[in-house]
């Protein structure tokens, strides 16, 4: 507590408590600074016998009344005319009657108005701190209560700028008071305080308020047992009598605190210690009845919220609010998934709108990031991290004064969001704040959360976490429900879900559909015997037996194409089975079945098969133009043909299974790309894929979509082969070809088996192309027809002119480098001229010059290069054995 002489009311205050403590940072200082004169209220008691404290005789009683309503006396007007001599007298008395009061704490604290409480003991508390100082002569006082269970020291220092106790507290080992406190001894520094080493804080502060210390005295407060009760510093010894006109060093005794000073303290101490243990249990009695009655209204309202997390979210935002007099309340729920937080604020149309705040950024963001509480008092614009806050205000057309975010925590200890309190609301009436104002603060926001609204905050996110994680629980449970529904409505296949005794529970629109019902009929509750008749198949017999669940074999039935009896003329024909629901436990106890449908009418047999090789979008639009059919049509397509090099030898050496499990990963991959390039798959022939553009709807770029298939699958063929290698696997290495022709295109076969695929030479080439890729040590071949379309978008070197066996056509081929879009490297190009250079050479029979083209390839750029090597034994040939003269250079390929 800090009170002043009232020998000098006009004299600056903000200076009021000078600890020495050098280790409170620049803004605590400030906060310092900010602490105001004490203005105390004048109260009566309602419903305490004032009998009791023997003041009936005294010249300021406290009198009788109604609710607590301001007087012509209190305690502070009651201690103002003692001496010492008098003083002593009183204090005895008063000791003996709180000793009784502290024995019926608990019965005031249920029976007081917790308000009026908090103000008579704040009164007091402040009343007993000005009077000591005043009976030792002293121009500032401080009285430090301790706080064990945080090893603080606290005051209750001045009124703060929302009407209240403002408190202060210090760690209780820092500064001139905690070594007091330490040590249980007096520190008396005589004048000049400046001298003592100890007194750099508090020139600091002296110079910030215009203030001078020039005498201290400290004194530790003990308890009976010896142990620290409080500290009380007293400053500035003054002369008495002074002129209170006169400036503070005039009226200094430079003397300094004496030990008769000492002697008198001690002398009251005993008296003072009752009082102020009295005080300090009154006080955080009616701390505790103020949290305890706000939190019981807010948990009696959480725990009648709806599980709605909806309306969770407002009601526990209104609840804040209210409980911590703040003017706006914010709570933000963590998504763990997108690592942010995320709100719904109420707009003018009375919608809900989502914000989201990434976990870091922004005062919630980084309470989730640190999980710690963030109380900034008033100004909140003084904060080093008041940018953001100054950049949205003005557009929000608002002013943020004061903030306090807290962590919320469910059960189990995991954070699940962050309460945000903005502007603690100045008690008193005030005009509303005018955004014309900006940035000036208004008055009605000049306050700060305190330590115990944030202790308050604390005890209500516990209730409010229980109930948003009910609330998010519900959330789940309604979203599960929710998408199941939508998966049972979104199923092609007919479901149907039955209790034990064969009733229908549920049933989707395709069940309803099957059976030929409108899909607004009722058939829950039904017998699902009465509804399913199965041509040739005795369905109840199937049934019944699923719901005995006697073994394995009748929990999970299957009945592959069955004919349907519905009340349509038409029938289908499905695919049957039937299950038993049963206990997980125990699987011989059933509580009902789940029957499947699935329709493999042509229309469904058909859609099955295009699947198998073609992407859903490009069957569902053959399905919509009627284009499916038996036979083929010429068209003019790109063919890609991709084979496993050395396959026979990886399958020697893995075992079966493994082998399986490599050919699904591998294939996965590849047919993934053909389908995002708009590739129709034909079929797996062993290792090897075939893949169509332009087929069975056309594409006027399929010769582009081919060459970006095949750039893609080498990229993919890399990203799984560092997953083999880290697995201890090998690397697989593939060919591909790719050519573009007119080839006949269609479903082949009967008409309940038949599949895509093309035919023609162009379809020959293609393989004939991906099988000289071993020849050419290349992983891409490409047809000058692929080429062609595409020429600007691809990096090539052209490999050879050549006429594959069976043609006499020939035909110019390409190594696929790499797509213009991707960056490529100073040795590919400087490979791409060389081979160039030597090609060139080649056919202008220049077999020398041809040989050092090649040559340098090998020797400086790639040893491997087996095209290069392949032309460099060409020329070595030709030397020794000249071409005929109609020679033009291509190459028959005699191998398929």
């Amino acid at each position: 507590m800090t009170a002043s002489s009232p020998r000098r009311p006009d004299r600056n205050y903000a200076d009021a408590v000078i600890d020495v403590y050098p280790h409170i940072s620049e803004d605590e200082g400030t906060y310092l600074d900010s602490v105001i004169d004490i203005g105390i209220d004048t109260v009566h008691v309602d419903m305490v016998d004032t009998d009791d404290f023997n003041l009936t005789d005294r010249p300021h009683q406290i009198q009788r009344g109604g609710a607590l309503a301001p007087t012509g006396g209190n305690f502070s007007a009651f201690l103002a005319p003692l001496t010492q001599d008098t003083f002593r007298q009183v204090v005895t008395d008063v000791e003996q009657k709180l000793r009784v009061v502290n024995q019926t704490l608990s019965m005031l604290d249920s029976v007081l108005d917790s308000q009026g409480f908090d103000a008579i003991l704040n009164e007091m508390l402040q009343s007993i701190t000005l009077k000591t100082g005043e009976l030792l002569g002293a121009d500032r006082t401080t009285i430090y209560l301790l706080d064990e269970d945080k090893n603080e020291l606290w005051s209750i220092v001045a009124e703060d700028d929302g009407g209240g106790s403002l408190e202060l507290r210090i760690p209780a080992d820092q500064g001139i008071a905690g070594e007091v406190a330490t040590f249980k001894k007096s520190i008396n520094i005589p004048f000049d305080f400046y001298d003592d080493p100890r007194s750099a804080f508090a020139q600091k502060q002296d110079k910030k308020t215009g203030y001078r210390t020039y005498t201290m005295l400290t004194l530790p407060l003990l308890s009976e047992n010896g142990g620290l009760v409080a500290v009380v510093q007293l400053i500035n010894k003054l002369n008495f009598p002074n002129d209170p006109e006169d400036s503070l060093s005039e009226r200094v005794n430079r003397q300094g605190f004496t030990e008769e000073d000492q002697d008198l303290f001690n002398e009251f101490s005993p008296s003072i210690r009752l009082i102020l243990e009295s005080s300090r249990s009154f006080y955080l009695a009616t701390q505790r009845q103020r949290a305890a009655t706000a939190l019981m209204k807010a948990t009696r309202s959480l725990s009648q919220s709806s599980l709605d997390l909806d309306a969770t979210l407002a009601r526990v935002m209104e609840e804040a609010k209210e409980l911590m007099n703040a003017d706006r309340s914010t709570l933000w729920l963590l998504d763990q998934e997108q690592n942010d937080l995320w709100t719904k604020i109420s707009m003018p149309d009375g919608s809900l709108k989502e914000l989201r705040v990434p976990v870091g950024v922004g005062f919630a963001g980084k309470v989730a990031e640190t999980r710690e509480p963030l109380n900034i008092p008033f100004d909140l614009y003084e904060h080093p991290d008041a940018n953001n806050a100054k950049r949205l205000d003005p557009t929000n057309r608002y002013r943020t004064c004061s903030l306090l975010c807290m962590p919320i925590f469910n059960a189990d200890g995991d954070l699940i969001g962050v309460t945000q309190l903005v502007n603690k609301k100045k008690q008193g009436d005030f005009p509303e704040y005018n955004p014309e104002d900006w940035p000036k603060a208004p008055e009605c926001w000049k306050a700060s959360f305190k330590r115990s609204d944030q202790e308050f905050m604390q005890a209500f996110n516990i209730q409010a976490g229980v109930a948003l994680q009910n609330a998010k629980l519900f959330a789940t449970v309604k979203q599960q429900e929710q998408m199941q529904r939508d998966i049972l409505r979104s199923l092609s296949n007919a479901v149907f879900s039955t209790n034990k005794d064969g009733e229908v529970i549920t049933a989707n629109e395709s069940a309803k559909k099957l059976l030929g019902l409108d899909e607004q009929a009722k058939i829950e509750g039904r017998p699902i015997t009465e509804m399913i008749k199965i041509k040739e198949g005795d369905f109840s017999k199937w049934f019944t037996a699923a719901l005995k669940g006697t073994d394995s074999k009748n929990r999970q039935q299957y009945y592959p194409d069955q004919t349907l009896i519905s009340s349509d003329v038409e029938q289908h024909s499905v695919h049957l089975s039937i299950n038993s629901i049963a206990d997980v436990a125990d699987e011989s106890h059933v509580y009902g079945a789940l029957v499947v449908m699935d329709d493999i009418s042509d229309e469904k047999r058909l859609k099955n098969t295009m699947y198998r090789y073609m992407t859903q979008e490009l069957a569902e639009e053959l399905l919509r133009l009627d284009d499916p059919k038996l036979g083929g049509d010429r068209k003019e397509v790109s063919i890609l043909f991709s084979d496993i090099r050395s396959f026979t030898t990886i399958a020697e050496s893995m075992e079966a299974e493994e082998l399986v499990v490599m050919l699904n990963e591998y294939f996965e991959s590849m047919v993934e790309a053909v389908f995002k390039h708009k590739g129709t798959l034909d079929k797996y022939i062993g290792d090897a894929i075939m893949a169509v553009f332009g087929s069975p709807l056309p594409l006027t770029d399929h010769a582009w979509l081919a060459v970006q298939t095949a750039v893609d699958m080498r990229h993919r063929l890399e990203t799984l082969n560092q997953k083999r290698e880290s697995e201890g696997k090998p690397r697989i290495r593939i060919g591909i070809g790719i050519n573009s022709d007119h080839v006949i295109s269609g479903n082949i076969g009967s008409s309940r088996k038949m599949e895509f695929t093309a035919i023609g030479d162009g379809v020959n080439l293609g393989s004939r192309l991906e099988g000289a890729s071993k020849q050419y040590g290349c992983d891409i071949i490409i047809s000058e027809t692929t080429y062609q379309p595409c020429a600007d978008q691809v990096w090539v070197r052209e490999l050879d002119r050549i006429r594959v066996k069976g043609k006499s056509k020939p035909v110019s081929i390409y190594e696929l480098v790499g797509l213009r879009s991707e960056p490529i490297t100073e040795v590919d190009l400087r490979r791409i001229e060389l081979y160039q250079q030597g090609r060139q050479h080649y056919l202008e029979r220049k077999f020398v010059k041809a040989i050092a083209a090649f040559g340098t390839i090998l020797e400086d750029l790639d040893h491997h290069d087996k095209a290069a090597d392949l032309h460099v034994k060409r020329c070595n040939h030709w030397m020794l054995t000249p071409p005929p003269e109609e020679w033009n250079g291509v190459w028959d390929l005699t191998e398929k």
